[in-house]
């Protein structure tokens, strides 16, 4: 089968199933794959490949004895390097764990695992999860797939590059601020950031214990929408878990979305759109109304005071937990993590106090726009995939100036802990992806995947390929 790596995640667990697709002849295309383009994309910073091997083995001896696990049974997936996976190390891309000993499976890894997927190996990050290029200068840039002079957006770049180049069929990432995303936007695949608590942390290296959520990378939504079903759920072992219900994410994948209301706030997500961003962004209003969405103008006040609170809690909370390495190995940080570290220093306790009173003007302001609307729509980043060039550390600190501007529509989801989802919706005229963000309730994952699967099923874009 030539296009085997081409599939989604649902087509590939049903050719697992009927025996037309053998775990071990997926895995064999996935590594050759990895092989042959890693090399540039520098996507992984660890390979799994003898466990790959064994384990796609062992799914095979099961699938032949009818002990299916399930959609993800035999399906090759890649694990963000701040997540725990035994048996590699996890580096979080820095030079303070690059030989760092191997811990016990974090519950995400040891979840997708009971559900048969493979683990091909950890993926390339910008340093600690804090940036959105991934130019890591410890393990080396992940270009963009799509154009190898630009990034490919962080902090998840290497979860998104590998899932874009088809060197895996879903990955993990993890976002404190849209760092999965953005790259999601910029590599043009789908991402999504559950609601907090949704998903256990527990085995994640934090960067912001308040923000930080892990979220599954894929090529369609309703691949997402599989592997939420495995990472969903309450973890004792994570203070930060909710235990609340958990649906079955696929069910309402096929649903009408005809009458639903998207809330469309132009006054601050719209502002300085790169002029192709806006016009995929618009189009895709379009097709949405076209079927049967109900698009609204709201105004969302709270948006550029929410927006500082996020940075001031991000830094605030990163740089408290790094301060005893900042203190003794100040050297050994990258140039811009090192900065916003030390900036992060200088707050004050009423600089953070003010902050998480905003979050609260905004989670009521949310709130009542939510008796309104089902969803909040907005590009998910403003510029396309920015250039390489641009995020030379030796000059400064590029790279944290980008970042308020990548992050513009992202962080404040990450402030009130509401679900968000990037989908591919265009291309720039210079054959870069635009992603389009949708935000909904808090709990509300199976309905943000529902709408954003019906605007997928009547695009192209999902089916384009770097």
């Amino acid at each position: 089968m030539d296009n085997i790596l081409n599939l989604p995640i649902t087509t590939l667990s049903n050719l697992i199933r009927t025996c037309e697709v053998s775990p071990v002849e997926l895995i064999e295309s996935t590594f050759a794959e990895i092989d042959r383009h890693n090399p540039r994309l520098n996507a992984f910073t660890a390979l799994c490949r003898e466990e790959s091997f064994e384990a796609a083995k062992q799914a095979e001896r099961e699938i032949d004895d009818g002990q299916i696990r399930g959609a993800l049974h035999g399906i090759p997936v890649a694990i963000k390097d701040i997540i725990h996976v035994a048996g590699t190390p996890t580096t979080c891309g820095s030079k303070f764990f690059s030989v760092n000993p191997s811990q016990p499976d974090a519950t995400v890894t040891a979840r997708l695992k009971a559900a048969g997927a493979i683990i091909v190996g950890k993926t390339n990050l910008h340093e600690f999860a804090y940036g959105v290029t991934s130019e890591n200068p410890h393990f080396g840039a992940t270009p963009n797939p799509w154009d190898t002079s630009r990034v490919a957006g962080g902090s998840s770049g290497g979860s998104a590059a590998a899932v874009a180049a088809r060197l895996c069929a879903g990955a993990l990432g993890t976002d404190t601020g849209g760092s999965v995303r953005i790259p999601a936007a910029m590599c043009g695949v789908v991402g999504l950031k559950p609601t907090y608590g949704r998903v256990s942390v527990q085995g994640v290296l934090e960067l912001a214990q308040s923000l930080d959520c892990v979220g599954p990378l894929c090529r369609r939504v309703a691949d997402a929408a599989v592997m939420m079903n495995a990472l969903a759920g309450y973890d004792g072992g994570d203070v930060h878990s909710e235990n609340r219900p958990v649906p079955d994410y696929t069910v309402a994948l096929g649903d009408s979305i005809s009458g639903m209301k998207v809330g469309v706030p132009r006054q601050h997500c719209f502002e300085g759109l790169h002029p192709d961003v806006e016009n995929c962004v618009a189009e895709a209003i379009g097709v949405l109304e076209k079927l049967g969405v109900e698009a609204i103008e709201i105004d969302l006040p709270s948006v550029p005071d929410a927006h500082q609170a996020t940075l001031t809690i991000l830094m605030a909370e990163a740089s408290h937990f790094h301060q005893r390495r900042l203190a003794e190995h100040r050297e050994d940080f990258g140039l811009d993590v090192r900065e916003i570290l030390e900036d992060g220093q200088k707050l004050s306790a009423a600089d953070y106090v003010g902050a998480t009173r905003s979050r609260k003007l905004a989670r009521h302001e949310f709130a009542q726009a939510f008796e309104t609307v089902d969803f909040v729509l907005a590009p998910t980043a403003p510029v396309p995939a920015p250039l390489r060039s641009m995020m030379d550390t030796s000059d400064g600190s590029d790279s944290n100036l980008i970042r308020p501007r990548l992050t513009q529509n992202t962080r404040i989801f990450n402030l009130l802990g509401l679900p968000a989802i990037s989908v591919p919706c265009g291309f720039t005229r210079e054959g870069l992806p635009v992603g389009l963000q949708i935000a909904g309730r808090w709990w509300g994952e199976r309905e943000l995947l529902q709408i954003a699967h019906a605007y997928e099923q009547v695009t192209p874009w999902h089916k384009m390929s770097p």
